[in-house]
């Protein structure tokens, strides 16, 4: 099943949160618009909104502009923070075109972030619920933590140990996802277990995507992921599929990444065929994607206590759908 089928239950709410984001990024200034339709316009799968809308019909309420409101804020967040990312990276392709700070520069795309965080706190506060906004907040806090992690340990690759690495994945991808699921849990009114539960089906999808997308990064080629492929080593970071190459090599290939990790140079082309190569012979994508459908079947399981219906079919194809993937 293709990600439009499982979404169709709620195509006619997403069309809506497209009007919501569309209408939240006007501006007087007319390169805050360029820059935030550059980016919300390039082709996001709007996995953020489609996770909240699912969740909240899951558990009950179909209706409501505060719904609409509450996903747009959260697609809001998580641009914001692909426009920073790609300036503390210094990226230069996003969806498979020149990253906004390639094209604008950093100090435009840094504010415009701003801007896009601004906007999502005031649709939120819109939705006139407090539970709602901590949930929303305490998510953004813990996104940012993650970037922060992220950032310390990208000069220290050879130190990085498995606990940081899900620390980055939990606080930078799972903690939105979570709160997704929790938000549209708290719109619907149900008790506090169950907003728990699929909060919990939230942060195990995140933390499955963002695995997938790691290993994808060594597997993928850039025309079918959109972005450098190998980028997450050439931009400094460790991650799983490399991690656990790395534990499992032999002494002189361990030797051998340590030097190039610890270079200050950029990476040759024969250091990064060298390092994917070990990657490969390890298995270290294959342990990824094991892991990941590890999170799936724990997201699966959260949410088994909601009724049946088309919602909670379309949650459960959601996330076979994200370990499935090749963009």
């Amino acid at each position: 099943m293709d990600f439009s089928d499982i979404l169709s239950i709620v195509s006619s709410d997403i069309e809506e949160v497209e009007r919501e984001l569309e209408a939240n990024i006007q501006s007087p200034v007319p390169l805050v618009f360029e820059i935030s339709k550059y980016l919300l316009g390039s082709g996001g799968k709007r996995l953020r909104p489609a996770v909240l809308l699912l969740a909240c019909g899951a558990c009950g309420r179909l209706e409501g502009k505060e719904r609409i409101y509450a996903a747009s804020a959260l697609e809001l967040i998580h641009t914001a923070t692909l426009l920073h990312d790609d300036v503390v990276d210094e990226a230069k392709l996003r969806r498979g075109k020149p990253s906004s700070n390639i094209v604008w520069g950093n100090k435009p795309t840094v504010l415009v972030g701003d801007f896009m965080l601004a906007k999502a706190l005031s649709l939120i506060q819109a939705c006139g619920d407090l539970e709602l906004i901590k949930a929303v907040t305490d998510a953004a806090a813990k996104l940012a933590e993650g970037q922060v992690l992220e950032v310390m340990n990208a000069n220290s690759m050879l130190e990085m140990t498995e606990e940081v690495c899900f620390g980055i994945i939990e606080n930078k991808t799972a903690s939105l996802l979570e709160s997704c699921g929790s938000v549209g849990a708290i719109l619907a009114g149900v008790d506090d277990e169950l907003k728990h539960s699929v909060g919990q089906y939230g942060f195990n999808i995140g933390v499955a995507f963002q695995l997938t997308d790691d290993a994808l990064d060594y597997s993928s080629t850039e025309e079918e992921f959109g972005k450098g492929v190998g980028q997450d080593l050439i931009e400094g970071k460790m991650t799983l599929p490399l991690y656990y190459s790395i534990q499992k090599g032999s002494a002189s290939e361990q030797s051998k990444i340590n030097e190039i990790l610890a270079s200050e140079e950029d990476f040759s082309e024969d250091e990064l065929a060298f390092v994917r190569e070990v990657v490969h012979k390890y298995k270290g994508v294959q342990l990824t994607n094991d892991m990941a459908e590890d999170y799936i079947d724990r997201a699966k399981t959260s949410i088994s206590s909601l009724p049946d219906s088309g919602y909670k079919n379309s949650l459960n194809s959601l996330a076979e759908y994200i370990v499935e993937r090749k963009t």
